[in-house]
């Protein structure tokens, strides 16, 4: 392969990558989902906050899709307790909120999986 398909095969991988970035694989930030104030389903006292790749468009559109409220953002304060489920990529935090108590919060996120994490 000469030197100048290489670059031009570079270019087209690299722009490639940068225009595939705002359909859900952007990198950084914090986007939340707040399902208190659900428009689809019965309320739940949880927020969804997510960070680094998590932080993705298509997350906000999958909130709203189960009747959340997307959030640009964290989510707001007020939250008893939260349950850190991330795996290997970004943060994945579900905060929990009245009328959950501390130990309905650090039952599910033992049943979860996840580590207790406070506001």
């Amino acid at each position: 392969m000469t030197p100048s398909i290489k670059n031009a095969l570079f270019s087209f991988v690299a722009l490639s990558a940068l225009a595939a970035a705002p359909l859900g694989c952007s990198v950084g930030g914090t986007t939340s989902c707040d399902f208190r104030e659900s428009t689809g389903k019965a309320p739940e006292p949880r927020c969804q906050e997510r960070g680094g790749i998590q932080a993705s468009t298509s997350f906000k559109t999958l909130c709203e899709g189960l009747g959340g409220k997307s959030i640009d953002g964290p989510c707001p304060d007020g939250a008893i307790l939260g349950c850190d489920i991330s795996e290997v990529d970004g943060t994945v935090v579900d905060w929990y909120y009245a009328p959950k108590t501390a130990d309905d919060v650090k039952a599910q996120c033992t049943s979860d999986g996840g580590e207790i994490v406070t506001p």
